[in-house]
């Protein structure tokens, strides 16, 4: 949907009012939004994007509301049938297209950045090209679809070259290595790895692009190090992984080796404070986005520096 100019220097003026911004550590977080159905406002925001210098998100009402870096909004649309459930992840193709799993529609939605649906491909059931719940998408090195997916017969990862044809997938339910507890985001890095969030598991699992377990991150529990439900992953321009914890009110980031570096965030509703995130990304400059969803808003911190 698009706003008047009118609509759109409102919009601006109640982003600054409810935004906050104030030191937090050795880092700075800003943010905006509030409880509400409102423009610029949020019912638990779920999924996060960055794409192009604007940030797209997604609530519990079905809705992608699309933002400049500041805050300030720019357009939205709606996602078809939000009956069973909105999705929880938000990725981009190189030619702009926004991906969307439809996690409760057991699909995947291409949309172009304006909000018109392009095509669906993926339908309910366990075979190679169907769905039960799919959670996280990423695109690998030659186009490859890598996508993460949890329910009864299907906790596995599925891949898809660049034409949306099944190639491959790996992972079944249970708690050693390759299997998952609720495969909740995916991603690849620079190296060619595949990183999964195995949410209920507590950990992240790494493979090579064919499926082939490499090492596993993290291990349950609250000590820096340690993961309480990763639901969201973003990789950042340096390869490290952040993680957003929602049973830890925090975001965790290791070295891609696995090394763990630092958590920011702890549970409250002040500035830098995080209520159940459930979505974080990573813009080119290393801004780092979170959905602070419990909070009804989006926090923005700055990225420390780390050698690698």
């Amino acid at each position: 949907m698009q706003l008047s100019r009118r609509q759109l220097l409102a919009i601006a003026g109640m982003g600054m009012l409810y935004g906050c911004s104030d030191s937090v550590g050795d880092r700075t977080a800003a943010g905006w939004g509030k409880q509400g159905r409102r423009f610029g406002e949020f019912l638990r925001p779920r999924a996060i994007g960055v794409h192009n210098g604007e940030v797209y998100v997604i609530d519990t009402t079905g809705r992608v509301q699309v933002f400049d870096e500041q805050g300030v909004f720019i357009r939205s649309w709606t996602i078809p049938e939000t009956e069973n459930g909105t999705p929880t992840d938000i990725v981009f193709h190189e030619d702009s297209r926004v991906l969307i799993p439809d996690t409760h529609n057991s699909r995947v939605l291409e949309f172009t950045t304006d909000g018109a649906l392009l095509t669906q491909w993926g339908s309910f059931g366990t075979g190679t090209d169907e769905f039960i719940y799919p959670t996280g998408l990423s695109l690998g090195d030659s186009g490859e679809f890598f996508l993460s997916e949890y329910g009864t017969g299907a906790e596995r990862v599925h891949v898809f070259d660049a034409e949306r044809r099944y190639l491959r997938q790996w992972g079944r339910h249970g708690e050693a290595r390759g299997e998952f507890n609720r495969a909740m985001a995916i991603g690849c890095n620079q190296r060619g790895e595949v990183i999964v969030a195995d949410t209920a598991n507590h950990r992240v699992q790494v493979f090579d692009a064919n499926g082939s377990w490499l090492r596993t991150i993290g291990e349950p529990g609250t000590a820096p190090g340690q993961l309480k439900y990763p639901h969201d992953m973003a990789i950042g321009p340096d390869d490290t992984i952040y993680l957003a914890e929602y049973g830890a009110h925090r975001i965790s980031r290791f070295h891609p080796d696995g090394t763990f570096i630092e958590t920011f965030g702890s549970a409250g509703r002040g500035p830098g404070q995080l209520n159940a995130p459930r979505g974080v990304a990573v813009s080119p400059d290393n801004r780092i986005y979170v959905a602070d969803t419990d909070n009804h808003r989006i926090q923005v911190f700055e990225a420390n520096t780390v050698a690698l």
